[in-house]
């Protein structure tokens, strides 16, 4: 059994709340671990659709919805078309959008966070183009900007699947009101929306490490750590590694984003809102609206 359901994105546009929520609900299928990245990563995706089959729906029973959610789809080019040959047209395909400059900022953040980035934001969007061009981690993990365009990525979707397949779900929208979102959904999927979910579900946090070089060890993992990793149990070695990175934890509070470069990309950002608004059919003018709050 494949998907019959699809989340391409965006990024940092509340997928993992989404996921959590939609686990629950005994018609649908989703792996528990939310992002397959088959059709976004070549390594992937070269490894056939049996692979992806049985790695990540190979419990599938008798659930009407099956899904993937992985937001690299929305952004990396060739996934639209792979997924399209892999599923068909027929399937169904939710978007996530958040206002492209808070979602920016909140993906600076992670791969602040993640100790992948060390620029301030100002200069990490200035350094942008350049980064994107040099190979597939940087296009990953330092897209802030490239990533907003949703317009342009949907056109690439539209190319491929019908419209009315497709469903719009604003960011504000949903953490406002999980509740009418998730029901709007739910009925989006043919299924059941009056079965009981859990939805406070509060996922990725903020969140930066008490200390980076904590976190750049456990993410480069050095041969020490590997050969250290091999004396213990797989079980035992991945609860270590996970004691340390919630010991490594400290809250964050994320700083406003200056008011000067929030107008730098209302300007950067507009005509493709523009076009978001005519495909959408949504008035989205708070997002491209600026006020001053400092």
């Amino acid at each position: 059994m494949l998907p019959n359901f699809i989340c391409p994105g965006a990024q940092k546009s509340a997928t993992t709340t989404l996921h959590d929520i939609l686990i629950q609900h005994p018609d649908i299928y989703l792996p528990q671990n939310k992002e397959t990245h088959f059709f976004d990563k070549d390594k992937e995706y070269i490894k056939g659709v049996n692979f992806y089959k049985n790695e990540y729906y190979s419990t599938v029973k008798e659930e009407k919805i099956i899904g993937d959610i992985t937001p690299g789809y929305m952004f990396f080019e060739d996934s639209v078309k792979r997924i399209y040959n892999t599923l068909g047209d027929n399937i169904k395909i939710i978007f996530m959008l958040r206002n492209p400059i808070e979602r920016a900022y909140s993906h600076y953040w992670m791969s602040y966070r993640r100790t992948y980035e060390n620029q301030t934001f100002e200069r990490a969007v200035e350094l942008e183009s350049d980064r994107l061009n040099k190979n597939y981690f940087n296009k990953n993990h330092f897209s802030y900007i490239e990533r907003g365009y949703y317009a342009r990525q949907i056109k690439r979707f539209l190319e491929f699947f019908p419209k009315e397949n497709m469903k719009f779900i604003i960011f504000n929208e949903f953490i406002n009101n999980k509740n009418d979102s998730v029901k709007g959904i739910l009925n989006f999927l043919n299924l059941n929306s009056e079965v009981h979910l859990s939805l406070d579900k509060k996922s990725n946090s903020a969140f930066l490490p008490r200390f980076r070089i904590i976190t750049k060890i456990l993410k480069s993992s050095p041969k020490i750590i590997k050969k250290t990793g091999k004396l213990l149990p797989d079980d035992i070695r991945k609860k270590i590694v996970n004691l340390i990175e919630i010991s490594n934890k400290q809250k964050f509070q994320k700083p406003k984003i200056k008011y000067e470069t929030r107008n730098k990309l209302i300007n950067i950002y507009y005509e493709d809102i523009i076009e978001l608004e005519s495909i959408i059919n949504k008035d989205l003018s708070f997002w491209y609206n600026l006020k001053r709050e400092d």
